[in-house]
């Protein structure tokens, strides 16, 4: 039986002021792994991911509309047991907020991701005599520094919110998750739980560290030359406090659980997804800050 990995979204979140959110930070280094082709060796391929954030003080005075651009080159490779996945993203953040328009663009942060598989169990259920898949993998990654992530400190306009704004976060980070796939014909469940530790950047500033758990129905079918995986399912994601000068950052621990529903379609070795995100509940920046919309456009190669 084929088998599908279904992983994580992960994000960084920065806030002290009106003029950033917990989560507006995702910009910096997110990823996602969608429902992957079916591949032998390895797939290459490039995303696009878009992501809004609004933020506003409770008079309306300040506000914040933050929107993250992300086109990344990503691939995997299986070799045995073993996964190895690399994320190279180039960002774009556009914010319009009550202090005027700010623009940041550039390379972000690369990240290495792998896994083993560490167990596969297939059984059949009588009388009916269907078959049932159970495989687990775990594994852990790093986030490098790559992205430009200098601020200005000594301006009079600096705010901690700054930091979300430029495409990298200056610390190097890890990773650390785990994946099951639960799969019976042309269906099946996928759930993932995966653990970041962020580290202090050169500036002292500390992204909070991040739970992250996500489960996923999918069901596959073929059509014509094609086959057609729609999904549907959960995310949560939620930070511990971030810091600066060794000062928890007041507002911005937080949480958003989303729905979300995507499809992959292929033929042959070419694959292309898509997938979109819709807050079901939320907390940021103790309600000052809202997650609007996530969605994401891939085209992937196997061989």
């Amino acid at each position: 039986m084929k088998s599908f990995l279904f992983a994580l979204i992960l994000c960084v979140g920065v806030t002290n002021s009106l003029q950033a959110c917990p989560f507006c930070g995702c910009g910096n280094s997110n990823f996602q792994i969608g429902l992957l082709p079916t591949y032998s060796k390895g797939f290459v391929g490039t995303r696009y991911t878009y992501s809004q954030f609004n933020s506003s003080s409770a008079d309306g005075s300040q506000f914040s509309r933050d929107y993250f651009h992300s086109m990344e080159i990503w691939g995997g490779y299986q070799v045995g047991k073993v996964q190895i996945m690399a994320f190279i993203p180039f960002i774009r953040t556009h914010k319009i907020s009550d202090d005027g328009v700010v623009n940041t663009s550039g390379i972000g942060d690369i990240i290495l991701l792998g896994n083993y598989k560490l167990f596969t169990h297939t059984s059949a259920v009588r009388p009916s005599g269907r078959v049932w898949s159970n495989n687990l993998m775990i594994g852990g990654g790093i986030k490098l520094h790559t992205g430009e992530s200098k601020i200005d400190t000594s301006d009079p306009a600096f705010t901690v919110g700054d930091f979300s704004s430029m495409p990298g976060t200056g610390s190097t980070d890890y990773l650390i998750n785990a994946t099951h796939n639960l799969l019976t014909g042309n269906d099946g469940l996928v759930t993932n739980a995966t653990y970041r530790i962020n580290t202090t950047n050169m500036q002292d500033y500390k992204f909070g560290n991040r739970v992250y758990i996500n489960m996923a129905y999918f069901h596959s079918w073929s059509a014509g030359f094609f086959t057609i995986r729609p999904s549907v399912g959960v995310n949560l994601i939620s930070n511990s406090a971030n810091s600066y000068q060794r000062q928890e950052v007041s507002g911005s621990a937080g949480y958003v659980l989303s729905g979300l529903a995507g499809v992959n379609i292929q033929r042959g070795k070419i694959g292309l997804a898509a997938n979109g995100f819709l807050p079901v509940a939320q907390n940021l920046f103790e309600g000052q800050t809202r997650f609007q919309v996530r969605g994401s456009v891939a085209l992937l190669v196997s061989f």
